[in-house]
């Protein structure tokens, strides 16, 4: 899987979107790959900071969250709110780089689908490592690690989730990256048949809506170049699944696919609410 570039991939370089739209293409292209289209690597980023709610998660519990931080959530308060297609802990997505890899791929194939998951934080660690960061995987620091796949199979177990953080970043599963005690990275799969999605969130910086969780630039105590560290994780990824990133765009009809499930879902109040 690794090795010199031999597959034509589409890269979609670093833009913002709101908040629906960016959880909507990713649906999309999830979709699109799936469908016949290339191998795609997207970054992206947030037009407003933005609180992800987890597939599972109850909207109370956001609500408590902005109650006892004393954020104001949706349209007209500080941060916006979207639920997620994918499990996990809710996320504030701010001062961060987030990316999405959309593969084709036999999605049965529980190997392939855990060697992607851990191929992508290898890269990245690497690649912080390169900028001078020590970022490792948790599940080598010496303390009990909570696999992605029992995270996953717990999901739906009220009982076992009433003490879990609900901040994802305050949370450990085994593949995510530490830097200084402090999780920096983590990500989320979601598969159909033929392709598998994974996006994940690198803080860079703290935000002040949730200033319990420092970023890279914080943690690392320098000044990190967010456009040199993207470059070269593209360079990494090309080389680990043998796709040569070419930047594109997406098609036209991705983009009104993508508007379709923004009404339907990320952008639709009952969605949201659907918990």
């Amino acid at each position: 899987m690794s090795g010199v570039p031999s597959v034509h991939g589409r890269l979609i370089e670093l833009t913002l979107h709101d908040a629906a739209a960016n959880m909507a293409i990713d649906e999309a292209l999830l979709n699109s790959v799936a469908a016949g289209a290339p191998p795609t690597l997207r970054f992206y980023g947030w037009k407003r900071p933005t609180l992800s709610l987890g597939y599972f998660q109850p909207l109370g519990e956001a609500e408590a969250w902005a109650e006892q931080t004393g954020v104001a959530l949706g349209a007209d308060g500080e941060v916006d709110l979207v639920r997620r297609s994918t499990g996990g802990g809710a996320i504030l997505h701010h001062a961060e780089l987030t990316l999405s890899l959309t593969m084709p791929m036999n999605v049965s194939d529980t190997g392939a689908r855990e060697a992607t998951y851990r191929n992508v934080h290898e890269a990245i660690a690497d690649e912080l490592k390169f900028l001078g960061v020590d970022a490792k995987p948790f599940r080598t620091l010496g303390t009990s690690a909570v696999s992605r796949m029992e995270a996953d199979a717990a999901v739906s177990a009220k009982a076992d989730k009433r003490f879990e953080p609900f901040l994802c970043f305050q949370r450990r599963t085994d593949e995510d990256l530490i830097v200084n005690g402090y999780k920096v990275l983590g990500s989320a799969q979601r598969r159909t048949k033929g392709a598998l999605l994974q996006h994940g969130s690198l803080l860079w910086s703290v935000s002040p809506h949730a200033e319990v969780l420092p970023g890279m630039q914080q943690l690392s105590g320098r000044s990190l170049d967010l456009r040199a560290f993207v470059r070269g994780l593209q360079q990494r990824l090309a080389t680990i699944f043998g796709v040569d990133w070419q930047a594109g765009s997406l098609e036209s009809t991705e983009l009104e696919a993508a508007e379709q499930i923004v009404t339907q879902r990320y952008g639709n109040p009952d969605w949201t609410a659907k918990r």
